[in-house]
């Protein structure tokens, strides 16, 4: 893609942000969210079992989440909650609980849920547009390694509401190249068939 460059300091997935939306001329909505918005709907559905009182998981008030969150036993040793929580997503009983969590539990901190990030429109876009069965890849991606997958998704997410579907859409400035965890869960997306691309930008008059 070429643009132009900016006159003043702008981060590049902003400005192919604004770019592609003039372009489509209302017809989708493009969002800066990086991990931000599958990890807060992950963190959302899950929050019953991220914050399961397992023994020795929490010892004070004021924990920002549970001490063994980078655990190779995490998910393990909360592994029925997971399962009921991912069961969710077989009907809409997934949207009712992620709806309830977020007027519930906004403001109050998790590992996973990036309130500065999300509102409730782009909560609303997410639940519309994206299918069930791709959370469910994603959710199950994230608890297999948490520390591993929980980055490396692409900067822009861009719906079309009208049609319920969605793209994903990683952004490199000009020089620069994918990161491993990048490409991991792009190639994960592929693989599946989820709608993903690489947006590489050059400016038009350097």
């Amino acid at each position: 893609m070429a643009i132009d460059m900016p006159s003043s300091d702008c981060a590049v997935e902003y400005l192919v942000r604004d770019y592609l939306a003039q372009q489509c001329r209302g017809d989708t909505h493009i969002h800066y969210v990086e991990n931000a918005l599958v990890m807060s709907l992950f963190g959302l559905l899950c929050w019953k079992a991220i914050f399961a009182p397992v023994p020795g998981a929490f010892f004070h008030d004021f924990q920002y989440g549970p001490a063994d969150l980078s655990s190779a036993q995490f998910y393990e040793r909360r592994q029925n909650e997971f399962v009921e929580c991912f069961s969710q997503l077989d009907s809409d009983r997934y949207k009712s609980t992620i709806r309830r969590c977020f007027a519930a539990k906004t403001g109050i901190q998790s590992p996973f849920v990036a309130w500065g990030m999300l509102s409730k429109r782009l909560l609303e876009r997410a639940l519309w547009c994206f299918p069930a069965a791709h959370l469910r890849l994603w959710f199950e991606w994230i608890v297999r390694d948490i520390q591993a997958n929980r980055a490396g998704f692409p900067d822009l997410v861009q719906f079309w509401p009208l049609d319920q579907r969605y793209r994903l859409i990683e952004v490199k400035a000009p020089g620069d190249r994918l990161q491993d965890n990048q490409r991991r869960v792009l190639e994960f997306c592929i693989s599946h068939q989820m709608p993903v691309s690489v947006c590489y930008v050059r400016w038009a008059h350097p």
